[in-house]
């Protein structure tokens, strides 16, 4: 055979000549000003389609203490060149987690000559191999990237995808403020003391006044500890509390010169996260330590140190701290096997306070954290009741920010990233970006309220 011959064959062999024909045939037609800008964009669809070549790696030191992450990297094949298209490091919710570079080997063995462009089938061949979870959840970012940019897609629109374009819900934002806890300085075991906005509010309006309201206790922080203020890792100040009560009366105390009123501008937010303190005892055989007192639950809490007490006392104190202060939701209130103790502290506050949980608990809604991979977060987002769930970044974030794209379009009722500096402070910032280019937004929890609240004129809420 010639080469003439073997030229035929081969633009027979793969349709050049029909394809050709028929791209010109459609020109002609057309008649486009940019010729071959259309040439390029439809002969494209016939092109095989991009596929991943390698996943690499590196390491790079945290911004949270001295610990080594690794950040990952797809390169894919495009139009038969490589093209790196994303990159991504997620944040992590332990200093024990880890992940290594040696894990990569698997994952390109599992994954090399897969379709870019096919998410689902990507993470479904992530999650069935032995490496860490922040791995699967890395590689799965990075491949959700490349997908959204090889498409000429944003993130916002790649999202919008899972949701049938439903359109973007406005989330209320929680930003943490007081750090004390279990490993806080002070006798206080309570995590963390967050505020949010009058829930009549647009985001844009909240977001500022929770701004205010951060800065103001920077400042009284500042004041008292000789210009330092210790930041905790989710933006939060670390201060030393004896009691709970001590991180509402420092908020109070730093705002006392603004015109903002606790209950009717804005709303505290507690974070318990009772695991933290929590132990069990054998129900019934009487106290276990000094002070603690009898009871047929076998779930315990030092609160306050050194005083451990049954399920009972804790909700006491805690229905009675939502009466005095103007505390709009407790988070982790109690431990997650703690069934009785969520019921029971259900019934006492009611309509008066929100529950929620980050282990799914009866009686109480939900706080949900990417996990695992992209297709299997949004799969578990769409199954909960999301106008009732606190969608919350990681304890240790690396600056990804997936997070902000989600909160819009998945339609969850609050956002909580932590504090305003840093990463936190991008994403929080990110959602107002996207408000202002998307448009306005209805509120999802307009229909909501623990207090009356009236949407400012202004608000660009749509009802």
């Amino acid at each position: 055979m010639d080469e003439k011959e073997k030229a035929v064959g081969y633009i027979k062999e793969n349709k050049i000549d029909v394809i050709l024909q028929q791209t010109l045939n459609n020109l002609y037609k057309k008649q486009p000003g940019n010729v071959f800008g259309y040439l390029c964009e439809q002969l494209d669809k016939f092109a095989t389609k991009p596929s991943i070549h390698l996943i690499s790696g590196y390491e790079f030191k945290s911004v949270h203490d001295d610990v080594s992450r690794v950040a990952v990297e797809a390169t894919c094949l495009v139009h038969n060149h490589e093209q790196t298209t994303a990159n991504a490091a997620v944040g992590f919710n332990s200093s024990e987690e880890t992940m290594s570079l040696d894990e990569l080997k698997a994952i390109n063995d599992a994954l090399q000559g897969s379709s870019a462009l096919e998410q689902e089938a990507v993470d479904e061949k992530l999650k069935s191999l032995d490496v860490s979870p922040g791995m699967k959840l890395s590689v799965s970012t990075a491949i959700f990237k490349s997908n959204a940019r090889l498409q000429k897609m944003s993130m916002f629109d790649a999202l919008q995808q899972y949701y049938s374009g439903k359109g973007m819900k406005m989330p209320m934002p929680i930003v943490s403020i007081i750090n004390c806890g279990k490993n806080g300085p002070g006798k206080n075991n309570i995590s963390s003391l967050a505020v949010c906005p009058n829930l009549g509010l647009s985001y844009e309006k909240g977001l500022e006044m929770l701004d205010t309201i951060y800065k103001a206790v920077e400042e009284l922080v500042k004041k008292k500890n000789h210009n330092n203020s210790c930041l905790s890792p989710n933006g939060a100040f670390s201060v030393a509390c004896d009691k709970p009560e001590q991180m509402i009366e420092l908020v109070k105390e730093a705002i006392c010169e603004l015109e903002l009123v606790p209950g009717s501008d804005f709303f505290f937010v507690l974070d318990c996260l009772a695991s933290d303190f929590h132990s069990e005892v054998v129900p019934g055989q009487g106290s276990a330590k000094k002070g603690q007192s009898q009871s047929n639950s076998r779930h315990r809490y030092d609160w306050f140190e050194g005083q451990l007490k049954p399920t009972e006392d804790f909700c006491d104190f805690l229905e009675g701290l939502v009466e005095s202060e103007d505390i709009i939701a407790l988070v982790d209130p109690l431990h997650h096997e703690d069934t009785e103790g969520y019921e029971a502290l259900a019934k006492k506050l009611g309509p008066k306070c929100l529950l929620f949980s980050r282990e799914g608990t009866a009686h109480s809604s939900s706080v949900f954290r990417l996990n695992n991979t992209i297709s299997h977060s949004i799969t578990q987002l769409q199954e909960m009741d999301r106008a009732g769930t606190i969608l919350e970044a990681a304890v240790f974030e690396e600056g990804e920010t997936l997070l902000a794209d989600l909160a819009l379009v998945s339609g969850c009722g609050f956002v909580m990233f932590g504090g305003f500096r840093g990463i936190r402070g991008k994403l929080y910032n990110q959602v107002s970006k996207l408000l202002q280019q998307k448009g306005p937004a209805k509120n999802v929890l307009s229909s909501w309220g623990f207090k009356e609240v009236v949407p400012e004129e202004s608000s660009p809420v749509q009802e």
